[in-house]
């Protein structure tokens, strides 16, 4: 357990709350936190960097004098890379720097950073601070008041929030983040972080808001509902009378019959055609 400083609305002292670490697992994973880390970064490369070779040089081919009788060195290119205004060896060229995360090593990076922020005593809570209309001010003077205005500083909300968004943007060194879009890099990059009371709480139980999370369970429920209507109805009429086959058949005799459906059409239509 670790003690987390909570704040109010004025960047007040309002006490310490008590927080279990161990729901991002026991121990730091260093060497993914890195690996993701690293990831994070190549994969804001642009990788549009060029330079000329040889055959991008613009100007003439020919060879600037000949090949014997001047006492000079043999040379064929006006553009070789040694000259003044010659081509690139080896130079840069656009490429992508783009490396593949996969989804497991994110979510071990995450916890592993959150793991870390939390025992190095770089959290902080505020309790009861909202923005009716985008405040600017009133944010910067709560961070001054915490001692929070110092250094880069990672704000999570427990749902999007475009007043606490526009109150906090133009604050240098912060940034807001929900804390279903928080990544290891942007964790690990800002030296603290500022939560509020509802994404802390939100950070105990895992990275959805309750709505969601509770939509979630719901149509998994739905998916694993039993089979409706009129045979789930005859299914558990047969299981009180007489155990699985008695429902069974009690189920056969209450559901749609589509071959007995299909024959009596066919033989209406017969007739209609006789007629």
């Amino acid at each position: 357990m670790v003690e987390v400083q909570v704040y109010d609305a004025n960047g007040k002292e309002k006490e310490k709350i008590s927080f279990d670490e161990s729901v991002f697992g026991d121990s730091v994973k260093t060497r993914t936190l890195r690996e993701v880390v690293y990831a994070y970064e190549a994969n804001r490369r642009q990788g549009t960097v060029n330079s000329k070779n040889l055959g991008d040089v613009q100007g003439s081919n020919k060879k600037p004098w000949g090949q014997k009788g001047t006492g000079r060195a043999r040379t064929g290119q006006k553009h070789a890379p040694h000259r003044t205004k010659g081509s690139v060896a080896h130079g840069p060229h656009p490429r992508s720097f783009r490396v593949r995360i996969p989804a497991k090593m994110k979510a071990i990076a995450l916890q592993s950073a959150l793991l870390a922020k939390f025992r190095d005593g770089q959290v902080s809570v505020v309790d009861g601070l909202t923005f009716d209309k985008p405040k600017t001010s009133k944010f910067a003077k709560m961070l001054d008041n915490s001692g929070l205005a110092r250094g880069t500083l990672l704000i999570g909300v427990e749902r999007e929030d475009r007043n606490f968004y526009l109150s906090a943007r133009n604050l240098q060194g912060s940034l807001v983040r929900a804390v279903s879009g928080f990544n290891a890099y942007e964790v690990v990059k800002q030296r603290r972080m500022l939560l509020t009371r509802e994404a802390l709480n939100l950070l105990k139980t895992g990275t959805k808001p309750a709505a969601e999370a509770a939509a979630a369970d719901d149509a998994a429920d739905s998916e694993e509902a039993p089979a409706t209507g009129k045979a789930a109805s005859g299914k558990a009429a047969g299981k009180k009378a007489g155990g699985k086959k008695a429902g069974k058949k009690a189920a056969k005799k209450a559901g749609p019959k589509k071959a007995a459906v299909r024959k009596s059409a066919a033989k209406a239509g017969k007739k209609a055609k006789g007629s």
